[in-house]
């Protein structure tokens, strides 16, 4: 393949994502009476999985700063969905959670976009699915080197 010929298909795949992700945010986060951004759904989600960090283990995680993690946290506890909770062994220490207002959210989001996945793959066989999902992996070990 000509270097054209590959740069060609990476715009035209840049495209495609771009599109991709104008309708999955669109749909997805838009919709809920609670608005939350795609960047707190994502801390909410580490959080979820996680049950308990700091913020500078989210920030790492998160490849962000300390004061942008913290800056999206303080929204996100206004808004009653994070806990912060002192260390007792060290005051120094500051846990976040996720809040029990939360995880009807963040649960009832997940489900939401598995759905829209569903509608996304529709179109593709059950061989073309699992080819896809080599696909995205192997695009992700690539990030890692």
């Amino acid at each position: 393949m000509s270097d054209i010929s590959r740069k060609v298909q990476i715009e035209e795949l840049d495209q495609a994502f771009v599109e991709m992700a104008r309708y999955f945010i669109s749909h997805w986060l838009v919709e809920e009476d609670e608005v939350i951004s795609p960047k707190q759904f994502i801390l909410l989600r580490v959080l979820y999985d996680k049950e308990r960090s700091t913020v500078s283990d989210l920030a790492t995680l998160l490849r962000q700063s300390n004061s942008a993690t913290t800056i999206a946290l303080n929204r996100l506890v206004k808004a009653g969905y994070v806990n912060r909770i002192r260390d007792e062994q060290d005051r120094r220490v500051v846990w976040v959670t996720v809040s029990e207002k939360a995880i009807p959210l963040i649960e009832r989001l997940l489900g939401k976009r598995r759905d829209l996945m569903t509608g996304l793959l529709r179109n593709l066989s059950d061989q073309e699915i699992e080819q896809f999902t080599m696909f995205l992996r192997k695009m992700k070990e690539g990030l890692q080197e």
